[in-house]
């Protein structure tokens, strides 16, 4: 029997004690993060193995063993968490105080407290001496937030056996959204997410003396060939999985708001349809390869017109894509000999996690119970995590969570005064044991 009061009331407890740990990447010091888990696990009786994939950067695993008739599931999360301005906060961002019914503190909800209903997840079934006929594989990393070198990606290539025998894979993002404005709560489990494909333009001239510019100096041609590239625009692609959350959207928003979303191709053809969905920065980038200018690098001296300037694009891409297609795109648009583009590093194919598994359709199924009525909606994500490590390993990587949020508190993800709700927390500890009961108990 599963006192769901007290794993509740553990789970806020492991977070406050977890948020204090500040493991701000960089540097990461992740390590700190991870022999505190080590030790919960401990206690337990779980043991568990941490391997340091450069000094202080540090992954953990543990495996709570079933009777491997079925896959395993792997609980991942990421340890570190991204910088917090103190100055902008109104409270310790390392502090894990609670004020309100509320939580505070970095990685709030990105995403110590996931590790944590994992964690609390586990060791209520692991106590009640629950029968499994799946293995759990708690998995916590590092590096997510700069691009899971020391983390995931360290993993996959040095320590496979980790996730031996594994089917499934958990990690972050998903939820539930809560808005005065919708019909009924809105839920997303993250089935893929847009491809990173950072590229690098590099304008090459003469150099000379700043008091005598010319109009085809490095930094001139680099600057006329990023306008080229910002006036641009590729043509959207409406994916089958992109479709079928905007149907889903459709069913919760008012029926004007959701106007021609249900045939998203068809209604991007009208132009006031086109900007009014384009105006929503986060609607726009689920359609179209996106480009951002990030980073520009030219001379060091006021005075000196510098021989080669540079500019690093965070370029994203959708399923289907080929990484030679857009840059070979991109270099017709800028459209200059001197101006040449190269990829910043190797591309990455894009993966997806079917939307028809078992995993996901229990996924659904504790939703429902989270927020009953709820409308749930696969979602391909255009931020960036783990998951896609895992896919190339061959595992079906879900982005979910059982958090009921709203705007304000998605806004505060890697904002100020990041926090989550007691409630969030109790109930969220509750659903993510009931989703390994349903998905792993025997």
């Amino acid at each position: 029997m599963i006192d769901f009061t007290a794993v509740g009331a553990e789970a806020v407890d492991l977070l406050r004690a977890y948020l204090t740990i500040d493991t701000t990447n960089p540097p990461g010091n992740e390590i700190a993060g991870a022999r505190f888990l080590a030790d919960v696990l401990a206690r337990a009786g779980i043991e568990s193995r941490t391997v340091e994939s450069a000094p202080g950067r540090a992954n953990l695993v543990a495996r709570v063993r079933g009777d491997g008739s079925l896959g395993a599931v792997v609980l991942h999360h990421h340890i570190d968490v991204v910088y917090a301005d103190r100055r902008f906060w109104t409270v310790d961002p390392f502090g894990g105080e609670v004020r309100d019914g509320f939580l505070y503190g970095r990685g709030a909800v990105d995403m110590k407290s996931t590790g944590i209903l994992q964690l609390a997840a586990l060791l209520a079934l692991a106590r009640a001496g629950v029968r499994l006929k799946r293995d759990l594989i708690f998995l916590a990393t590092a590096d997510e937030e700069a691009g899971s070198a020391f983390g995931a990606q360290f993993i996959a290539a040095n320590h496979p056996d980790w996730l031996a025998g594994a089917e499934y894979a958990l990690t972050e993002l998903g939820g539930i959204e809560i808005d005065p404005d919708k019909r009924a709560p809105f839920a997303h489990i993250v089935i893929s997410e847009k491809t990173g494909l950072p590229l690098c333009l590099t304008a090459r001239d003469t150099p000379g003396h700043g008091s005598m510019p010319w109009p085809d100096t490095a930094p001139h041609r680099l600057i006329r060939a990023l306008a080229r590239l910002l006036a641009a625009e590729r043509p959207p692609r409406v994916l089958p999985e992109v479709q079928e959350y905007f149907r889903a959207l459709a069913r919760v928003l008012p029926p004007a708001a959701g106007r021609g979303l249900d045939d998203l191709a068809t209604a991007l053809h009208d132009p006031a349809f086109r900007a009014r969905f384009f105006a929503r920065r986060d609607w726009a980038a689920m359609v179209r390869t996106t480009f951002a200018v990030n980073m520009l690098r030219a001379s060091q001296k006021l005075n000196v017109i510098p021989p080669e300037a540079v500019a690093d694009i965070d370029c994203r891409v959708l399923a289907g894509d080929d990484p030679g297609e857009v840059r070979d795109w991109v270099t017709r648009v800028v459209a200059d000999d001197h101006v040449q583009v190269e990829f910043a590093r190797e591309p990455k194919v894009p993966n997806l996690s079917p939307p028809d598994t078992e995993m996901y359709k229990a996924l659904a199924d504790t939703l429902a119970r989270r927020a009953p009525g709820v409308v749930v909606a696969p979602e391909i994500l255009v931020a960036f995590t783990d998951s896609w490590v895992f896919r190339r390993m061959g595992l079906a990587a879900y982005g979910w969570s059982p958090f009921v949020l709203d705007d304000e508190e998605w806004r505060r993800v890697h904002g100020n005064d990041e926090r989550i709700s007691l409630e969030n927390l109790r109930e969220g500890a509750r659903a993510y044991t009931e989703l390994l009961l349903q998905i792993a108990g025997a």
